[in-house]
């Protein structure tokens, strides 16, 4: 594939997407062609296999990881929800997700239970009620991963009756291009941190089948195997600016979904939580639900026009 081409690509392709792929081929493709698992891999090996599959070879692997790519582009949500704990409730999945939610109910109970104590004593609690803040209240899920953002799915909008995962879908065609940017930076953060992380927990197992009968090379797997909590480590600290980003928008711009949606704008947060509720039964398919539009510019001139003109506007139905 030519420079052009790979220029021509999004930046978030080439980081959540190409970047996994390729790092994964050619760790795999470097470990087959060195003589793994037949032999401990050599340089000789992999410079002799090299040479012999050429540029042909090379051309060959960049296509095959620009199409796996390709074919990893719709799975961005799929593998979030598998870093977030959305798991079969069934079989082996459904038990790891069992114990992974009692790991989680563990953790949280114990930070409540040292909130309690420190306020009892009069102790700093700012770093704890920070740690409970990162759970959710609601139902536990087997990450910490899936908790931290589910705990900002509660919140966000939450002050005004809003649910964020109804709203948000909706808010984003209305939010100003700097918000789009800031938002989706924080995004392609979290999506690249969780990509790269399943990329080298995959990269961990296979190079561990690869090198099961060489020791001498254990220290790759357990190289992936680091590199993966790390880029766990680092999804947590992006789920949080994600979730911060998302929190700020709902809070300054929910306001101008109404605008676009020519809905009465509220006169104070208690009449903005009625409309809000109303909205949410609309967006749920209650075809009873009713809100009060607000007229348009052109609607407020042709009213101005009559009654210059002496005519009595027609009631609105």
């Amino acid at each position: 594939m030519s420079t052009d081409v790979l220029a021509d690509l999004p930046t978030r392709f080439k980081l959540v997407n190409a970047l996994p792929a390729t790092f994964f081929a050619v760790l795999t493709g470097a470990l087959l062609l060195a003589g793994a698992p037949g032999e401990a891999p050599g340089w000789d090996n992999l410079v002799e296999h090299g040479r012999r599959y050429g540029w042909v070879g090379a051309v060959g692997a960049m296509a095959l990881v620009t199409v796996t790519a390709l074919l990893l582009e719709p799975l961005e949500l799929a593998s979030i929800r598998l870093l977030e704990g959305y798991w079969s409730a069934r079989g082996p999945l459904g038990r790891a997700a069992e114990f992974g939610r009692w790991i989680q109910r563990q953790r949280r109970d114990r930070v409540e239970f040292l909130l309690d104590a420190a306020l009892v004593q009069g102790m700093p609690t700012e770093d704890l009620q920070l740690q409970l803040a990162l759970m959710p209240q609601g139902e536990l899920l087997p990450t910490a991963l899936g908790n931290r953002l589910r705990s900002f799915e509660e919140k966000a909008g939450r002050a005004y009756g809003l649910e964020s995962t109804e709203l948000w879908p909706r808010l984003y065609y209305v939010l100003p291009e700097p918000v789009l940017a800031y938002v989706g930076k924080a995004r392609n953060q979290l999506d690249t941190a969780s990509r790269l992380c399943l990329t080298f927990i995959l990269s961990a197992l296979v190079s561990a089948v690869l090198l099961a009968g060489h020791p001498l090379w254990y220290a790759l797997p357990a190289g992936s195997a680091l590199a993966a909590a790390a880029s766990y480590r680092s999804a947590l600290a992006a789920a949080d600016s994600f979730g911060i980003a998302v929190t700020a928008a709902i809070d300054v711009y929910r306001l101008r979904l109404l605008q676009e949606m020519r809905v009465d704008m509220p006169a104070d947060t208690a009449a903005e939580r009625l409309i809000n509720e109303t909205l949410r039964d609309l967006w749920t398919g209650d075809t009873t639900a009713s809100v009060r539009y607000a007229p348009a510019d052109s609607d407020i001139l042709v009213i101005f026009k009559n009654l210059r003109s002496g005519r009595r506007p027609r009631p609105r139905s």
